[in-house]
């Protein structure tokens, strides 16, 4: 196996690279390390809103707030901990459209997976659905955005070898069970039909002795600095491939979602719902979009497409209309990002829900105001 070194070296022939055509491949391999998140535990930010200084301070409390949104969580919620970080993978076929469980997680990611297409990861820990779906199979990027949370893998299968390589990269993996811990509904056609309830998933791998990880820190630094960020984010459209790009629109205080899907019957962009157990439909919304972008890479054992997500690149948050581009950095799978500006100083991203898209990095931005 090449070493981690051979990785950032040629990441970094790939940020020097001028051509924004092709897909650099990169073969990857990642270590476990021990993770040190005392750094993590508490951040203070002071605030220059205008000519008049005004302090804002933001401490992150591990014991009163979410590791997820960086917000206090309520008494009700804080009874219940210690949890369970529990990620689902999501499908995003357009057969499986309007998804369930989309909008009650605590944080969704978006991944690139193969044919130009994404699936998300939706993350609960605090919050909880009854009807969280469909689930799908997993894929190498997963493993490397769930190993920070110490979280659990809830997915239908993998191909063959994958599930006992994210094991052994320390992310316990539960595959389908039977009802009613997940269940097939009758309005979908397999593959696109499994749901579960995280509630009852909780319940099933407590009784068959899963490790359980009680010290669960954020992925990045949350805080209330708004001094470096740049107007004029309204709209922001994000191109994974020729088949699948995603626009957000902002709508008062949070950003609303459309996506445009080259498989989909209408290939024009729409919006893009969730739908309860009920029937009650409405559309996919987040206050925080970030985006972190890796070099895309086949993995070793499966030949998928795969995004980096250990040593440097660009990240770029987006929240209420403005946004700030930097750079992410990280040494391992087990540990946080840190997001730095230009100037090297620290991003903090704002206490709120976040959707959060794995981008390669032939994928594309664009930023308008309207």
């Amino acid at each position: 196996m090449k070493k981690f070194g051979f990785i950032l070296l040629s990441f970094l022939l790939v940020l020097c690279s001028s051509s924004n055509d092709s897909t650099e491949v990169v073969d990857s391999t990642t270590t476990l390390a021990q993770v040190n998140n005392d750094s993590q535990d508490s951040t203070t930010t002071t605030v220059n809103t205008s000519s008049t200084s005004v302090v804002e301070s933001y401490v992150y409390d591990k014991e009163k707030m979410s590791p997820f949104t960086g917000l206090e969580i309520s008494n009700e919620l804080w009874l219940k901990r210690p949890r369970r970080v529990i990620a689902f993978k999501i499908d995003n076929n357009y057969n499986a459209r309007p998804q369930s469980g989309l909008q009650e997680a605590d944080s969704v990611m978006e991944i690139l997976v193969e044919g130009g297409m994404t699936r998300f990861l939706a993350f609960y820990l605090d919050r909880s659905s009854d009807y969280v779906g469909p689930i799908r199979s997993a894929r190498p990027t997963d493993p490397t955005m769930v190993r920070p949370y110490g979280g659990i893998l809830v997915v239908s299968g993998a191909t063959a070898g994958l599930i006992p390589a994210i094991r052994e990269l320390g992310v316990p993996v539960l595959e389908e069970v039977s009802s009613p811990t997940m269940f097939r509904i009758d309005e979908r056609i397999a593959p696109h039909n499994l749901y579960a309830d995280t509630e009852l998933v909780r319940e099933y791998v407590d009784s068959r002795g899963f490790l359980f990880n009680q010290d669960v820190n954020p992925l990045y630094n949350f805080g209330s600095n708004q001094n470096n960020w740049n107007p004029g984010a309204n709209r922001l459209t994000i191109k994974y491939s020729e088949k699948t790009t995603v626009i957000w629109k902002l709508d008062t205080d949070r950003y609303s979602r459309f996506i445009a899907d080259g498989y989909a019957p209408n290939t024009e962009a729409v919006a893009h719902n969730f739908i309860t157990r009920d029937g009650y439909e409405d559309i996919l919304q987040s206050p925080t979009v970030v985006v972190i972008q890796g070099p895309l890479y086949n993995d070793e054992a499966t030949t998928l497409p795969s995004v980096l997500t250990v040593g440097v690149g660009p990240v770029t948050i987006f929240h209420e209309g403005k946004y700030i581009e930097g750079t992410w950095r990280r040494n391992d799978i087990s540990d946080p990002f840190d997001f730095l500006d230009s100037d090297q100083n620290k991003i903090e991203v704002p206490p709120s829900k976040q959707w959060i898209h794995i981008l390669p990095l032939n994928g594309e931005i664009t930023i308008s105001d309207n």
